[in-house]
């Protein structure tokens, strides 16, 4: 072994997906919106620069779902509920490049895979977060 080489870890290359439901956000009319969200952590390869895959890191799931929760929550402040409710694709890229500038995940990148905007209903609203290992399709 080599002065400087790193010792080999095992590092987990499978890809995970964070599954968000029911997150109220408080849009710009004062309507209460809930967000069903689904981002594929997908491991990233390595760059030039990098001998191995970083991998995934346990680690880092608070902090993806505090930015994810917090972007989303941003977003809703500057919409009114009727766009959240129709503007998915706004939702889609908010939270991918929320994702891309917070300094967390170095090892994956995320993708919005599903998001649902539905009203507030007292019924329906469960606000709970998972992070699972993704099936290969």
């Amino acid at each position: 072994m080599g002065l400087f080489t790193r010792q080999s870890t095992a590092v987990d290359l499978r890809d995970r997906d964070y599954v968000l439901t029911g997150c109220p956000v408080v849009a710009q009319d004062d309507m209460l919106v809930l967000v069903d969200l689904t981002v594929r952590l997908a491991v990233r390869p390595p760059r030039e620069d990098e001998s191995d895959a970083l991998g995934y890191d346990p680690a880092d799931e608070r902090s993806v779902h505090a930015v994810c929760v917090l972007v989303l929550r941003q977003l809703g402040i500057a919409v009114p509920s009727d766009e959240l409710l129709v503007g998915r694709a706004r939702i889609v890229e908010a939270v991918e490049q929320g994702l891309t500038f917070a300094p967390v995940g170095a090892g994956v990148k995320g993708r919005v895979a599903q998001v649902e905007v539905r009203p507030y209903d007292a019924a329906g609203a469960t606000f709970d977060h998972e992070f699972r290992v993704a099936s290969r399709p």
